[in-house]
């Protein structure tokens, strides 16, 4: 099974509201869902009671792309410090080896 990213962003409105979007999709009765697909379906479920708005959007999230760029050899690996390599590991959840070799 591959991994798959989902983000929820929750932001305070200035108007006392709260926005929520997400890369989640929009539920489909009857889908087969992962265990984290299940999770996050059940974290927006409550969003939807309790937000002003809950947007799904399907496109890719650019944020996560760039911290998953860092890590990629073929494109910024090479040229980002330890540190930001150690930080983007940290973002995508991934474990932390102090005797990993990073690219310099």
């Amino acid at each position: 099974m591959t991994s798959k990213t989902i983000t929820i962003h929750i932001i305070d409105q200035p108007s006392g509201g709260v926005m929520v979007y997400t890369t989640g999709g929009t539920p489909i009765p009857g889908q087969r869902l992962t265990p984290g697909h299940a999770l996050a379906t059940d974290l927006l479920n409550l969003c939807t009671h309790r937000a002003s708005d809950v947007r799904y959007w399907h496109g890719t999230d650019k944020a996560m792309e760039l911290v998953q760029d860092l890590l990629n050899p073929d494109q910024y690996g090479y040229a980002v410090s330890p540190e930001v390599h150690r930080a983007a590991r940290r973002v995508m959840g991934l474990p932390l080896d102090p005797t990993a070799q990073v690219p310099a």
